[in-house]
């Protein structure tokens, strides 16, 4: 596939919530784990290429974490328009296609694309949503915890309640009327890659006299989880309108969520003490009902409780989250 890394970004192009249903039910995409891979890791390979290339190269780890900011760690980061871009789509390809006509979250401002993944002979879908959550909000963990390679389980307890916040109030349920769990598994799972971006076993980068090489490639199967599909790890609503108008359409399909079974348990058992911050009461097996009422919090309020947990403040985080408006990265 010749890459086409055209980043260009647009208010239209917002991440969102995707159609794994319509996904699932279709079945003909092919398995894009070869795609994801080489994106990500052709990211990297610019990254480290031009961060080595300055004048005076060094292996300083918070100056190529910057670096790599808009590539990677931003609301929106230039990688999501490449995975669009260079990655076959599951599913509906625009809102449009999407057939449950509920609105929100499935209009041209908040739709996102699915992708088929395999790992551990499992097939599932994730949205392109799923891939900002990774990088960015699994940043913003990682942040929380301190950067703590040990990830200090009372640290990533609050980063995830962060997460909840999130989802509960103008990442979710507020704007979308989605809260995705499957999107809090993401920023989980992100988490741990941008721990093994330097401290992993072994690094996916190493300093190797005097300047940041790639030690090894990046491998999305050992980071996507089935959590992060939002028909295993099912969906709540903020309206009863929205949730009829999907299960509507997927009752007559025959799916329902989660849609495999067993995948909950299996999940539950390995995420412990930290399942009910990651997966939904249907998947956890403690409730039945997928709608929750919205969190009256604002976006400072949540930036605010995940400031309380780090340095840098509400300034830092806003502009974590949405950058300088102009390009600083690694990718071409």
């Amino acid at each position: 596939m010749v890459m086409l890394f055209t980043f260009l970004l647009s208010l239209n192009v917002l991440a969102g919530e995707p159609d794994n249903f319509s996904a699932r039910h279709e079945g003909k995409a092919p398995v894009v784990n070869a795609e994801i891979n080489k994106v990500v890791n052709m990211v990297l390979d610019y990254a480290l290429e031009d961060f080595s290339s300055a004048a005076k190269p060094s292996c300083d780890r918070e100056k190529f974490l910057k670096f790599i900011e808009d590539d990677l760690d931003r609301n929106l980061p230039r990688i999501y328009r490449a995975m669009e871009v260079n990655v076959p789509i599951a599913g509906p390809r625009n809102h449009e296609d999407v057939p449950y006509r509920a609105g929100k979250p499935y209009t041209r401002l908040y739709f996102s694309p699915s992708y088929k993944v395999k790992v551990k002979d499992r097939e599932f879908y994730v949205g392109l949503d799923k891939i900002d959550h990774f990088f960015s909000h699994g940043s913003l963990y990682w942040d929380i915890v301190g950067k703590d390679a040990q990830l200090p389980a009372a640290k990533v307890k609050k980063a995830l309640e962060v997460g909840v916040m999130q989802e509960q109030a103008t990442w979710g349920l507020q704007k979308t009327q989605v809260k995705s769990y499957a999107d809090l598994c993401a920023n989980y799972q992100g988490l741990h890659f941008w721990r093994d971006l330097f401290d992993g076993k072994p690094p996916i980068v190493a300093c190797k006299n005097g300047r940041f090489v790639k030690n090894r490639q990046f491998d999305m199967a050992d980071y996507f989880v089935p959590t992060m599909d939002e028909t295993i790890n099912c969906n709540s609503y903020a309206s009863e309108e929205v949730f009829k108008a999907i299960s509507d359409v997927t009752n007559k399909w025959g799916m329902k969520c989660p849609a495999v079974d067993n995948v909950c348990d299996e999940f539950k058992k390995q995420y412990k003490d930290f399942a009910p911050l990651l997966m939904h009461p249907l998947c956890l097996g403690t409730g039945t009902s997928q709608i929750e009422k919205a969190s009256p919090m604002t976006t400072k309020d949540v930036m605010d409780t995940a400031q309380a947990a780090m340095s840098g403040g509400v300034g830092f985080l806003f502009f974590k989250y949405f950058g300088k408006g102009k390009y600083t990265g690694g990718v071409k």
